[in-house]
């Protein structure tokens, strides 16, 4: 299969953007815990298939990186080894840590990738934490040496497995399949072309929790299953890259009964099959091909903003802190960090802008759709929101979550030692620092899509 596109065939002499790729193997060599689901402690049964990091390095020429970035098969990057990391490809590589962007695609089956978070979330591990930092590092070294001329081309479709999963339950209480929720079905497809034509890597965004299974086995989830039913269609050999969207109430549409359930090897490939299958819907039309940015077009830029906190007393912390599982858990480590309590949280914005027409946004955060739909439309789709990225503070909701409650709001925090749930403001600053970040004016709220 051979995309095609809407422009005239590339030349050398146009290409004003350098990409160099590599292909990292990040799978456990030896048994861990895997995180993302609560209180699963025991380590790892096998691997079900590996995981990998796939990296990009852009440059506006030979030589040159303005933007790194790597999408691994992690549920997240803990800060503590964004910290390390950056600085290491600063110091080893010379690429500042500014110009990094560090993504993951959620997947629940991997190992805990940093060391700050309770370990009912999944414990970490440092030596597995130390190999993956150092595999990273050299994949980045073999992507700054493979540096050549391309074109970036865009297309977009639909696949429909993602579902909302917050219901509105009769006894009050906010979790389930909610086909009437909102949701993000749209694919996003990037193509990086070479001069004669053929494909150097492929990135694909999706808007989809990767949680079909909890089996204890390693596991990209449907987004690994994803890249090997691509292979035939773009070639062995190609990176494929998954951008995670604004997933943070949104699971595969994986249901029994009208609850969701947890599948195995027939449901993950299924379901990779059918993200494939629409992204190679998209390669059999016309691709758009973007302008490149103008010189120091190329960049990562970072923007922050505080967002507000309920923080409890110490009082109610030395209550709860013999309370069993995650309560007490947190309430312990708050008393012994006291530094932890405080009433804001700084939630990292990353802003990359790549191509005329492609610019991705990162949030240091897992986030509702709600703010996914946002970043789109406020950018005409120029812009693509890739929560997990940078770091993790934990769910960032809507103000209408918050007035319902549930697990995104009430019960998450406690597992990335938050301070407390957000306060009803947060929905106002996220909108405003996105709207500085897209440089464009900020609605009044947040409505419902459907």
């Amino acid at each position: 299969m051979t995309a095609t596109s809407e422009t005239t065939p590339f030349s050398r002499t146009q290409a004003e953007l350098y990409v160099g790729t590599a292909t990292a193997d990040i799978t456990p060599t030896a048994p861990v815990p895997l995180a993302g689901f609560a209180v699963r402690l025991e380590p790892w049964e096998k691997v079900r298939a590996p995981l990998s990091a796939q990296v990009f390095a852009f440059g506006e020429a030979a030589g040159t990186c303005e933007a790194l970035l790597v999408c691994a098969d992690l549920l997240w990057w803990g800060p503590d080894t964004v910290a390390d990391l950056t600085r290491r490809i600063e110091t080893e590589h010379g690429v500042p840590q500014g110009s990094v962007v560090l993504h993951a695609s959620h997947t629940h089956c991997a190992p805990q990738p940093g060391l700050t978070f309770s370990p009912l979330l999944g414990s970490g591990d440092p030596a597995y934490v130390a190999r993956l930092t150092d595999t990273v590092l050299a994949a980045v070294g073999a992507a700054l040496a493979g540096m050549e001329p391309v074109y970036v081309e865009r297309g977009t479709g639909t696949c429909g497995f993602g579902i909302n999963r917050r219901r509105a339950n009769p006894d009050g209480t906010y979790g389930g399949p909610n086909p009437d929720g909102p949701n993000d079905p749209e694919v996003g497809v990037l193509r990086l072309g070479r001069p004669d034509g053929s494909t150097r890597a492929l990135l694909v965004h999706y808007t989809c929790h990767p949680v079909v299974s909890a089996d204890p086995q390693v596991s990209p989830d449907y987004p690994g299953a994803m890249r090997s039913a691509l292979e035939h269609t773009v070639g062995a050999g190609v990176p494929i890259a998954f951008l995670q969207g604004c997933c943070g109430d949104i699971n595969p549409n994986v249901v029994r009964d009208g609850e969701f359930h947890r599948g195995g090897d027939e449901e993950i490939e299924a379901i990779g099959r059918q993200l494939a299958a629409a992204v190679a819907a998209v390669l059999d039309r016309p691709l758009r091909r973007l302008p490149p940015l103008p010189p120091g077009g190329v960049a990562v830029r970072t923007h922050t903003v505080n967002l507000p906190l309920q923080v409890p007393s110490r009082d109610e912390l030395a209550r709860r802190r013999e309370a069993p599982g995650i309560d007490g858990d947190w309430a312990r480590r708050l008393l012994a960090e006291p530094g932890r309590l405080v009433d804001q949280v700084q939630l990292r914005l990353t802003r990359a802008d790549l191509a005329g027409g492609l610019t991705l946004v990162g949030f240091d955060a897992e986030v509702s759709v709600a703010y996914g739909h946002h970043v789109k439309r406020r950018t005409s789709g120029a812009a693509l929101p890739i929560p997990y990225t940078n770091g993790m503070i934990g769910y960032v909701v809507t103000a209408a979550q918050l007035r319902e409650g549930g697990y995104e709001p009430d019960q998450s925090y406690p597992y990335v030692y938050r301070a407390g749930r957000f306060a009803p403001a947060v929905q106002d600053r996220v909108l405003t620092a996105l709207d500085e970040v897209l440089g464009e004016p900020a609605p009044a709220q947040i409505g419902d899509q459907r």
